[in-house]
C-alpha cells in the first residue's frame, strides 16, 4: 500500500481531477490521499496564486471551515500589504467565514461550481462581509 504522503500531484491537474471528476470518486480519492494532506496543498496553491495587484488595499481575514464526515479543518488566509499569509487555525475577527463541505469546496475553488450557486443551494453558509466575500476569487489566478 502506498504512503499517503508520497502521493504527489500538480496543482493542475490535481483541478482538472476536480473539474472533471464526480463529486463521490472526488470524494473518494481525496480520502485516500489524505483530506488534510490535500487541503494543505490547495490552499498552499492559492497562496501561491495570489495576485497582488488585484488585492491593492485590501486588509482582511478570510476564514474558511471545511467539513468531510464530522471532522472540520480551518484554514485562514491573511491578506494584507500586497501579501497573502497562510494559517492552519480559526482566526478571531474574521472579515468572512466561508463553511463548506469537501466536495463542495473543491469544486469551488477549482471553478468547477460558483459560489452564488453554492451559496443559494444551502452547501454554502457565508458569515461576515458578504459583498466582499464575493471578490475573493479575483485575488488569484485560475489553475
Amino acid at each position: 500500500m502506498a504512503d499517503k504522503s508520497s502521493v504527489q500531484i500538480t496543482p493542475e491537474k490535481f483541478m482538472e481531477l476536480v473539474k472533471t471528476a464526480g463529486e463521490e470518486d472526488l470524494r473518494v480519492q481525496v480520502r485516500a490521499a489524505g483530506v488534510g494532506p490535500v487541503l494543505d496543498g490547495t490552499f498552499q496553491a492559492m497562496q501561491e496564486h495570489f495576485l497582488p495587484e488585484k488585492a491593492q488595499g485590501v486588509d482582511a481575514v478570510i476564514q474558511y471551515l471545511v467539513t468531510d464526515e464530522g471532522q472540520e479543518y480551518a484554514y485562514t488566509l491573511v491578506i494584507k500589504n500586497g501579501m497573502c499569509d497562510l494559517k492552519k487555525e480559526k482566526a478571531a475577527g474574521a472579515k468572512v467565514t466561508l463553511r463548506t463541505d469537501l466536495v463542495s469546496f473543491l469544486k469551488l475553488i477549482g471553478g468547477a461550481v460558483d459560489g452564488v450557486q453554492l451559496f443559494m443551494s444551502g452547501k454554502l453558509q457565508v458569515s461576515g462581509d458578504m459583498f466582499f466575500s464575493q471578490r475573493i476569487a479575483g485575488f488569484f489566478k485560475a489553475v
